[in-house]
């Protein structure tokens, strides 16, 4: 994984930046120690799939609601069902290839890449690529607002001087900070990660019930539930997506398990795990807070002690997921651009000229949850919504080669697959347009080059 030559590969196992999950999956491509002697079993698979998807997305789920009135607990449940319907086929994507194509018995380092490559061609592939590229360059630059959001609301009342420290002051100071760490090869055997994901998500998910209950007090007397607008809705449509973006690492994961064709049974599993930690947070920020709920519900409440060491907890957890997630950007941009793989100035200053291209789009739009709507409206829902029933019923229509088993699909199966396309290229075109039009509205009003300074 360390190789430049591998970073394709571990595109396909770094999506979306929900979690650190992309730790768990070096696992495949790192040796793994016993683990990948042995093979993952269902359990563990089904631990990885959480620690892929918990992380920064459950944190905008109440606005979510809040933006998509009522109809969004239900949309929370369809999405969860969906998205887990959708990885279970493209699991059995895996299992057909495998079937067809002896070479991928043994593990793969790109398998979603190739998944497309043999259902959808070698453009089908191309696109895939870098709708992954996009997608962790997208929700990286998403990762330094919401650590600057969060360091900010800590320390909102230190003074420098005459000076405050504002978020969007804290935002390049963020970005400095994690460009020379950038510079360094692709961290190895960090599955370790993926445990201070779903710790740092559970503890999260409890301080936040907790201290929700406990300052109910405080809290708005009377919260208000708008009817949602068709943009209103489109946004929430995205940021609940988001929290369930991840698929494209699921065939990397499924890669590892001692039996590939029970991938489905941990993909249950785990998001029924996922529910459980999204459900409560969602449902209890946006029903005592109501359309006055913050972007990010651990802004909403105030920074005790708990609340501060979830803060802490959930950074930590975004710096060392930010970090895996915008590696194999820079490996395949290094790779085109013929870098070398070792450690040199080329690499430096490519890398750094991301990790600043990042920032500049983070001064201009200094709100993670726009951008965070935007990524899941459009690239998260193609990786998510789109591509895995596209690819499966592909592979099934196929024609039959000598030696092929015979494959099928019910009527009804299909049905739920066009629908879950559907719904996604709607509703996925309309949370992106809406998302735009948010971005641009808080370019104008919000961006740190009209009021950038001391206060």
């Amino acid at each position: 994984m360390s190789l430049r030559k591998t970073a394709i590969s571990t595109i396909s196992l770094s999506v979306s930046g929900n979690g650190v999950g992309e730790g768990a999956s070096s696992l495949a491509l790192d040796g793994g120690g016993e683990v990948r002697k042995k093979g993952l079993s269902l359990s563990m698979t089904s631990f990885f799939l959480v620690a892929q998807m918990a992380g920064a997305g459950f944190l905008a789920l109440p606005r979510a609601l809040a933006d998509a009135g009522w109809l969004g607990i239900p949309m929370l449940l369809i999405f969860c069902i969906s998205v887990a319907f959708a990885g279970t086929r493209l699991g059995r994507c895996w299992v057909i290839l495998e079937e067809r194509w002896p070479e991928y018995r043994e593990p793969a380092r790109q398998p979603y890449m190739e998944i497309a490559y043999k259902s959808l061609g070698n453009t089908g592939r191309k696109v895939t690529l870098w709708s992954v590229v996009l997608n962790l360059f997208g929700s990286t630059t998403v990762f330094i607002i919401l650590i600057s959001e969060m360091i900010s609301g800590v320390i909102s009342s230190l003074e420098v001087g005459d000076c405050t420290i504002t978020k969007c002051q804290l935002v390049i100071i963020v970005g400095v900070c994690m460009i020379p760490i950038t510079w360094l090869g692709t961290p190895k055997d960090f599955w370790q990660a993926s445990v201070l994901a779903v710790v740092s998500t559970l503890v999260a998910v409890v301080v936040i019930i907790v201290t929700i209950f406990v300052e109910r007090d405080t809290l708005p007397e009377n919260p208000v539930y708008p009817n949602p607008t068709v943009t209103s809705f489109s946004l929430g449509f995205g940021a609940i997506l988001f929290a369930f973006g991840g698929a494209a690492v699921f065939p990397t994961i499924q890669n590892d398990m001692k039996d590939r064709s029970e991938f489905w049974k941990s993909v249950i599993v785990g998001f029924l795990g996922i529910l459980a930690m999204y459900l409560p947070v969602g449902i209890t920020g946006y029903v005592m807070y109501g359309n006055e709920v913050d972007n990010n519900i651990l802004q909403a409440v105030d920074p005790s002690i708990p609340v501060i060491v979830a803060i802490a907890l959930e950074i930590v957890n975004l710096m060392c997921t930010y970090i895996i997630s915008l590696n194999p950007v820079a490996q395949s941009v290094e790779e085109i651009l013929s870098i070398p793989d070792n450690f040199g100035w080329k690499r430096c200053l490519l890398r750094t000229a991301m990790v600043v291209l990042q920032m500049i789009i983070c001064l201009a739009v200094p709100d993670f949850g726009l951008i965070l709507n935007l990524i899941g409206g459009s690239l998260i829902t193609l990786c998510t919504f789109i591509l895995p029933p596209l690819m499966y019923m592909k592979l099934i229509d196929q024609k039959s080669e000598p030696g092929w088993p015979v494959r099928s699909m019910p009527r009804w199966e299909r049905i739920y697959l066009v629908e879950i396309m559907i719904v996604g290229i709607i509703g996925g075109i309309s949370s992106t347009i809406s998302a735009f039009q948010a971005i641009i509205t808080a370019s104008l009003d919000q961006s740190c080059f009209i009021e950038f300074g001391c206060s």
